[in-house]
């Protein structure tokens, strides 16, 4: 018979395997159950549609009152947990990598495809049409403040619209993301590497410089200097507070 040290070690062995396969072949609908039900309550959501396991899987959600398909897989990153994540509704689509550690964000390898004009709310007159590629190299957030960010972005051209009858195309431009000793900025360039814009985030105060090339390559304004300033403006923002529970 077999001592008392070894069955207790076979079983503490057996247990810990037993529990570790039950949580790894955990169903990812069980995160459903303690979501409120509509029914019961006005204000929830519709619950999510999930399938696979908890730690990779894909289901089809509501957002905005628009279907969201999304899938998941944990992926850590050296010490840092995070998720690699897929998003499609509409006509945006984004995948990339997010993890949290202690309170501090960080994204990772992010790309994207969106409408334009979900940002013609940001743009300082006029509308435009269009689609946008955003390719988000990385972004750390720490103690509520951004850290790191840098990307780009491409704008495949379309129509920009300044008023009723005032609509003219606007070709395909490019936009770099980096980070400046105040901060993030994002400069806009055109053709031939021409300067448009530049926005600049310093502590919550974002200002958006709009430079004369801009109105010249819209056929609008007068003769100048391309690198003039004709446009500036600021305006504070409402950062929502990461570590907030």
């Amino acid at each position: 018979m077999p001592p008392l040290r070894s069955v207790l070690g076979l079983t503490a062995i057996f247990m810990t395997a037993f529990l570790f396969f039950m949580i790894m072949l955990m169903p990812a609908s069980v995160v459903t159950l303690a979501l409120p039900d509509a029914a019961d309550n006005e204000d929830a959501l519709p619950r999510p549609q999930l399938s696979g396991l908890w730690w990779r899987g894909q289901g089809d959600m509501e957002w905005q009152g628009k279907p969201l398909q999304i899938r998941w897989e944990m992926d850590w990153r050296w010490l840092t947990p995070g998720v690699q994540l897929a998003l499609h509704t509409g006509q945006i689509n984004a995948e990339g990598w997010i993890g949290a550690d202690w309170g501090d964000w960080s994204l990772q390898h992010w790309r994207a495809q969106l409408p334009v004009d979900l940002i013609n709310d940001f743009l300082p007159q006029g509308q435009a049409d269009g689609n946008l590629d955003l390719a988000l190299t990385s972004l750390s957030i720490r103690e509520n403040t951004i850290a790191e960010a840098t990307g780009t972005l491409r704008y495949h051209g379309g129509l920009v619209s300044l008023g009723p009858g005032m609509e003219m195309p606007l070709p395909p431009l490019d936009g770099v993301l980096a980070m400046t000793p105040l901060g993030p900025a994002l400069s806009v360039t055109g053709p031939e590497s021409s300067s448009l814009a530049h926005a600049q985030l310093e502590g919550k105060t974002l200002t958006l410089q709009v430079f004369r090339a801009l109105p010249l390559l819209l056929g609008m304004g007068e003769e100048g200097n391309a690198k003039d300033v004709v446009f500036s403006t600021q305006q504070e923002l409402s950062l929502p507070d990461a570590s907030a529970g």
